[in-house]
């Protein structure tokens, strides 16, 4: 009778451990479950808990200033947090920046590249480690309109598009009677320089106007200032300066004035900045272009974001430059 008692007791006990057992790995399955949802569902490109993008730019300016302040707007309003790396304008620092990212796997990289050339090996090593990336503001590679293979998106002007503005805009100046044109380029052999070129003399086929002389002045005020001076000493006969950049038609305006000249000889700036639009209503310089920076670096962390969250993305979002003049620049705010 004892042993039959024994008997029962260890076939309850196993019975109770049995199930107890049971009990315990029941939740276990259903968080292994819950796991493999959540990566999933992360994998199908829906919500995280935060985004990781790193924030690339070339070098300190204004302009950048305006763009962070468009970035720091769309970061608010979506689940991102932002890492920023400044290049200080040395490609080589941008590289190691950029690797660094990538080493440390963030979600994705906005690149404002210090020159294309450095851009492309950027995308080719994002490409290579399977980290998405975006290009805003400087394009990367030969397409105009910035689209560019291995890019997310590109998010910023066409170059040809808003050199071919201020093209428009010297024709309105000069009527058809057209005249001749001094060109002040940025610096040499870069995208904005070559494209804005382009632009313009596409805008100018057919036209009356005829640059007879062009230099670069590397997007600098003073020396664009040096140029004029230059052209008026040699007694060069000229009705309107092109430049490619705000900084160069103050510098090109200021020289006319100074000889007297401006009433007579018209000067387009471009960009938009708040020196460039003071110019236009002060008379210095005669027309200029606009983009906004902060809707620029608004748009480039809102498209990313929709990227991540799986959603379809244009190759390019084009933020175009429109025309300012005296009499409609009071509608325009400068940013930087």
């Amino acid at each position: 009778m004892k042993k039959q008692m024994k008997k029962v007791l260890a076939l309850g006990l196993a019975t109770v451990m049995a199930a107890g057992i049971t009990a315990c790995s029941a939740p276990a399955k259903e968080e292994t479950a819950a796991a493999t949802k959540t990566a999933e569902t992360q994998a199908a490109g829906e919500v995280k808990d935060e985004y990781k993008i790193a924030v690339l730019l070339p070098g300190p300016t204004g302009y950048f200033v305006a763009t962070k302040e468009g970035i720091d707007a769309a970061v608010k309003e979506n689940n991102v947090k932002i890492e920023y790396a400044d290049a200080q304008w040395d490609a080589s620092k941008q590289l190691a920046q950029a690797e660094d990212f990538i080493v440390k796997g963030v979600d994705l990289i906005a690149i404002c590249s210090v020159d294309s050339g450095s851009g492309e090996k950027i995308v080719k090593s994002a490409n290579e480690s399977n980290i998405p990336i975006l290009a805003f503001t400087n394009a990367i590679g030969g397409e105009e309109s910035g689209q560019y293979d291995g890019l997310v998106s590109y998010v910023g002007q066409n170059e040809v598009n808003t050199g071919a503005v201020t093209g428009e805009l010297a024709k309105q100046l000069l009527g058809k009677d057209g005249g001749k044109a001094i060109l002040i380029e940025g610096v040499p052999g870069t995208t904005p320089q070559i494209n804005r070129k382009k632009g313009l003399e596409r805008a100018l086929e057919g036209s009356n106007i005829e640059v007879i002389f062009n230099q670069t002045s590397n997007w600098e005020k003073e020396q664009a200032l040096k140029i004029v001076e230059d052209m008026i000493q040699k007694k060069t006969e000229f009705n309107i300066v092109i430049c490619q950049d705000d900084n160069s038609a103050t510098g090109a305006g200021q020289a006319l004035k100074e000889a007297g000249l401006k009433d007579t000889v018209k000067v387009i700036g471009l960009g938009g900045s708040i020196d460039g639009l003071q110019a236009v209503k002060d008379g210095l310089i005669d027309g200029t272009t606009y983009m906004s920076a902060v809707e620029e670096g608004h748009v480039a962390i809102e498209t990313a974001v929709k990227f991540l969250k799986g959603e379809t993305v244009e190759p390019v979002t084009e933020i175009k430059q429109v025309e300012v003049n005296k009499d409609n620049v009071d509608t325009f705010k400068g940013e930087w």
